[in-house]
């Protein structure tokens, strides 16, 4: 994990360059047995340790598989985290910990699977701004890329910098959840970066372009860390090798950025 100083250097390069490592995920239905369960465990929760005791209960019985079933289908074939991308997701998170809105213990809405690491580094933290809206990204309402930047030089996540600061929610979100640059998911973001722009450099030094595209497009399938969205669609389009590719070859571009946003 960075230390204080280099972190504060890579902020500081960041300002200039305006730059997801989460990912933004879709919320799928549950069936109506297991909301009418979750609704009936909802009403029992009256406090912060009834609902700590139903939701342990609850968790380790069988009629908590529906809720993590649909949640491990949320997150995709590898299953992976979806704070850092890197970790596969274990534990079921409240996004609004029972310790802060014991309400939310059994609110779907408020159920996000997630790597036991990060689920460590957040805890019962839950920063909030002056009007009590919530300092964390929430990747099941939000685009993570809204408020976080990504240094494709280094892999490191920073908080966007608008007008005269660093954005409070992306600042917040990269210090309660730690892990997300820990020093094993930046470099696995930096092989991705690599992978990226050694398939472009090959599509834009080959002679027939067209029938170029399968590395491209491989990495897009294997990325397992969001960046092609990054590259596709947010700043690291601006990128010397993105730019080239978008003005020579602009429906080669159309379809990376096509595949790289629905992967």
């Amino acid at each position: 994990m960075m230390n204080p100083a280099s972190w504060n250097s890579c902020r500081s390069s960041l300002k200039r360059s305006d730059g997801k490592q989460m990912r933004r995920i879709y919320r799928t239905n549950l069936d109506f047995s297991t909301r009418c369960d979750l609704a009936a465990r909802r009403r029992k929760a009256t406090n912060k340790e009834t609902a700590r005791t139903e939701w342990n209960s609850y968790r380790r019985s069988v009629k908590s598989r529906p809720v993590l079933e649909a949640l491990k289908e949320m997150n995709g074939q590898r299953q992976r985290c979806v704070y850092c991308c890197d970790s596969r997701s274990a534990d079921v998170d409240h996004f609004t910990p029972i310790s802060v809105d014991y309400s939310q213990a059994f609110a779907w809405n408020n159920f996000i699977l997630v790597c036991p690491e990060c689920n460590r580094k957040k805890g019962a933290r839950f920063p909030r701004d002056k009007d009590g809206k919530p300092l964390i990204i929430n990747p099941t309402r939000e685009d993570p890329w809204d408020f976080l930047i990504l240094d494709t030089k280094t892999g490191y996540l920073a908080a966007r910098f608008l007008d005269e600061d660093f954005d409070p929610k992306g600042e917040s979100t990269v210090e309660v959840i730690s892990f997300i640059n820990h020093e094993a998911v930046v470099e696995g973001r930096r092989r991705v970066i690599a992978r990226y722009n050694e398939a472009v450099d090959y599509l834009l030094s080959s002679v027939e372009p067209k029938k170029s595209t399968g590395k491209l497009l491989r990495e897009i399938r294997e990325d397992e860390h969001g960046i092609g969205e990054w590259f596709a669609r947010r700043e690291g389009s601006l990128e010397p090798r993105f730019s080239e590719l978008r003005a020579r070859f602009p429906s080669i571009w159309r379809r990376f950025v096509r595949e790289a946003c629905s992967a």
